[in-house]
């Protein structure tokens, strides 16, 4: 693990600029933040719930004043617990953040849909919760509208950011393969693509909710810390070309790096939780050197 601001050399890329913020966990406060069930469920939260969207549009606010950089990537759980309302709201503020200018490409996480519930008169409620077949239609102004080619069955895509760089977002939470997991059919259109990538010649980097390499070595030993069979997941990545991958889920800060069999490198860079403690988002420049 290396330290927090360490430069590494990056070969394979061509020079790029952007913001990643992850682990948004967006929460429409008029879904309840009051009431014994909300300050019950509290004890055990992770990160803020009545504070979300305050910190979301705060950050915007201040990447949109960034004048110089234009590409802005957040891979997953862009809402709380896929609550429509907390979608249709969190997309009001992506749109406020392209309107300054902004490029901005998601993907979608476990939070994004399924058990979605709110607060009121001091109980805990089921309310209605994004489908995750509708998730590629509402964020299509967000990278899916863009995409080269989307693996329809995992909402994974792959983009070009900018001229000569495309971006492999790979989605491993849907009900079409196991959770946290790649596959050898997603394995196989990943490696379409960035064989066609190598054919177009531009450079590909990787975005990912799960890390793919252990922010520490003991998260080896804890089953959703890192992506299933990693190294397998790592060591495909690294021998078809891409360098690096930005990921999250752990709500932690951390950069890893993992050499294949073949000697190819991958650096893993996980950052934590916008709304969470640390609250914390990036600024990544890749030049020739580093």
């Amino acid at each position: 693990m290396f330290r927090e601001n360490e430069e590494k050399e990056v070969e394979n890329m061509k020079p790029v600029s952007f913001y990643l913020v992850t682990d948004t966990h967006y929460y429409e406060n008029s879904l309840g933040v009051e009431g014994k069930a909300y300050y019950q469920h509290m004890k055990g939260e992770q990160y803020f719930l009545r504070e979300s969207s305050a910190i979301v549009s705060t950050t915007f606010e201040r990447i949109a004043q960034d004048k110089d950089t234009d590409i802005v990537i957040i891979p997953g759980d862009l809402t709380k617990n896929g609550e429509v309302e907390s979608h249709k709201s969190f997309i009001k503020e992506l749109y406020k953040l392209r309107e300054s200018g902004k490029k901005i490409f998601v993907i979608t996480a476990g939070h994004d849909y399924g058990n979605s519930f709110a607060f009121r008169n001091d109980e805990k409620i089921e309310v209605e919760g994004a489908s995750f077949d509708a998730l590629t239609e509402m964020y299509k102004d967000f990278g899916y509208g863009c995409a080269l080619s989307i693996d329809e069955p995992t909402h994974s895509y792959v983009a070009e950011i900018t001229d000569g760089i495309r971006m492999l977002g790979i989605c491993c939470d849907s009900f079409n393969q196991p959770k946290g997991a790649m596959d050898e059919r997603h394995m196989a259109w990943a490696k379409e693509q960035l064989d066609k990538a190598k054919e177009d010649n531009c450079s590909v980097f990787a975005i990912c909710h799960y890390p793919i390499i252990p922010s520490v070595p003991a998260f080896d030993l804890v089953g959703d810390a890192k992506i299933k069979d990693w190294r397998k997941v790592a060591s495909f990545l690294a021998d078809n070309g891409v360098e690096l991958v930005l990921t999250g889920h752990m709500h932690i800060q951390s950069i890893n790096e993992f050499y294949s069999e073949k000697g190819n490198r991958l650096i893993d860079i996980c950052t934590s939780c916008l709304v969470g403690s640390p609250a914390k988002y990036r600024k990544i420049t890749v030049d020739e050197n580093s």
